[in-house]
């Protein structure tokens, strides 16, 4: 009887020490090397925050896990970062959601003009929660780090606008929805990246775009175009994904995965203070400039709230044909947007 404890004590000893050396192998196994593309150009605030998030990320995991952010597109481009990281040709993006419209059918609401005036942390909370409460499928060929969304994007132009009737026939750079939105307001979208919308604005191939404010400084804009309309009940934000190749992921051991999570839910706001800082920044920019921003009116307003109303009659009709919760994913937006306004 003694001998049989005793053979069971040394099994079950050999088992623990299996175990624990396994433990210990997964956690010394070979660095799990990271490459990120990004279409940000170094010196932006996106560029720089990855890098803090890559570094955050290495001292979180004890150096089992290194980002080296590849910026200005050097490793894909802009377009095509997403598929980039679901084929493993990069292990990790940060990227905008309407560069690939067609892959994000229910979450394109997202981008919708649909009066984001309260800042980047309200609009990054708000695609946050939606993913948490709706886990749409559209996003399970990746691992899903954060989104995160910009400060309130408005028109800038070339020549002022100051109603709708200024806008027709204007060419101006818009991309996934709003190209839509541009649409319906009675100009021309004119597709382009961020890279490419400098040189197309200096040469007249475009009247305006569509941006954010902080791209009137980052990417130099406000040197291009002198009237910026604050149309903000029809001010959009644009959502952007970070998110990890599902075999890197695989790679990292359940320890540090724990820890990456658990840094990912800081960075979404520290992600937006980003947001907030540039787009002040942009604003103080083209005011040095002398550039003029053009405040409309609640009347003018609600012309321009009535002339976008017909995309999202289209993206519920769309998502119900699909057998997606259009409607309910466009009630959560307006409902989150409406309480968390200041």
């Amino acid at each position: 009887m003694k001998r049989l404890l005793s053979v069971k004590f040394l099994v079950l000893l050999i088992f623990a020490a299996t175990c624990a050396f396994a433990a210990a192998g997964y956690s010394q196994d070979k660095v799990v090397n990271v490459k990120f593309a990004t279409f940000f150009p170094p010196t932006h605030g996106n560029s720089v925050i990855i890098d803090e998030w890559g570094k955050d990320i290495e001292t979180k995991t004890a150096g089992r896990v290194k980002v080296t952010n590849y910026t200005g597109g050097t490793l894909s481009p802009a377009a095509q970062s997403y598929d980039a990281v679901v084929k493993g040709v990069a292990d990790a993006t940060n990227t905008v959601l309407s560069y690939t419209t067609a892959r994000f059918p229910l979450s394109e609401v997202m981008d919708y003009p649909l009066g984001f005036g309260s800042g980047a942390l309200v609009a990054s909370n708000m695609v946050n929660e939606y993913y948490n409460k709706f886990k749409p499928k559209e996003f399970d060929e990746v691992k899903i780090m954060f989104f995160h969304s910009h400060a309130y994007g408005m028109l800038h132009t070339k020549k002022p606008v100051r109603k709708l009737e200024d806008l027709k026939g204007m060419k101006i750079r818009s991309t996934g929805t709003n190209a839509e939105f541009i649409k319906l307001l009675g100009g021309v979208p004119v597709a382009a990246t961020m890279a490419e919308a400098y040189d197309i604005l200096s040469k007249g191939v475009a009247d305006g775009i569509l941006a954010p404010w902080e791209a009137l400084k980052g990417w130099k804009f406000g040197e291009v175009v002198k009237y910026s309309t604050e149309n903000t009940l029809t001010a959009y934000s644009q959502t952007f994904i970070v998110c990890l190749n599902k075999d890197t992921w695989a790679k990292i051991s359940p320890q540090d995965q724990k820890a990456i999570d658990a840094l990912n839910k800081e960075y979404i706001k520290k992600q937006a203070a980003v947001w907030e800082k540039i787009h002040k920044e942009g604003k103080e920019f083209i005011l040095q400039r002398g550039n003029e921003i053009i405040k409309l009116d609640a009347k003018e307003q609600a012309r321009w709230v009535a002339a976008s109303k017909p995309m999202y009659d289209t993206y519920i009709a769309n998502m119900k044909a699909k057998g997606l919760p259009g409607e309910q994913v466009y009630k959560f937006c307006v409902d989150y947007l409406k309480k968390n306004s200041k």
